[in-house]
């Protein structure tokens, strides 16, 4: 129960603490505390209605200290409402060359914000389903502790 407050409280504080507008589409998936399979994917569905916005991808990871890696390779799949799919590997580096974490630090966890993709532009309106998959050689992964994707409206500075 500890465990759920604190990562409800860590989430309403990413939430919060960014600048700029709210999110068009923001959710957070809690991991297995035995690690994260290769076999069990992240799904995030949403809908897409204005064609002519264009959208930041933005990863939110939070792993623990002891996470034993300074990078995360992910399979990324986006499927479009007209049955077509793209699929790509996307590298999150989380870690300098000294193996420092590039993130914010709160306590044993480490925050991450991680821009998949900027200015995109969605061909279609209707429903949209992202699949993220660890494709790391450890697995299960240890020591991750939740994802969230956000689509972020992207405004012109």
């Amino acid at each position: 129960m500890h465990r759920r407050v604190w990562v409800c409280i860590a989430v309403l504080a990413l939430l919060f603490s960014g600048c700029g507008d709210s999110p068009y589409f923001y959710e957070n998936t809690v991991m297995d505390p035995k690690g994260w399979s290769s076999s069990d994917p992240v799904n995030y569905t949403f809908e897409i209605d204005n064609t002519t916005q264009p959208y930041d991808f933005v990863l939110s990871l939070r792993h623990g200290d002891d996470y034993p890696y300074s990078n995360l390779f992910l399979f990324v799949q986006l499927d479009f409402p007209n049955g077509k799919t793209s699929v790509d590997t996307l590298e999150c580096v989380l870690a300098d060359q000294r193996g420092r974490w590039n993130g914010k630090r709160t306590g044993q966890l480490v925050d991450h914000r991680i821009l998949m993709n900027s200015r995109r532009i969605f061909p279609f309106g209707g429903t949209y389903q992202l699949r993220i998959q660890q494709a790391m050689r450890h697995d299960p992964l240890p020591a991750v502790h939740d994802l969230g994707f956000s689509l972020q409206p992207w405004k012109p500075e």
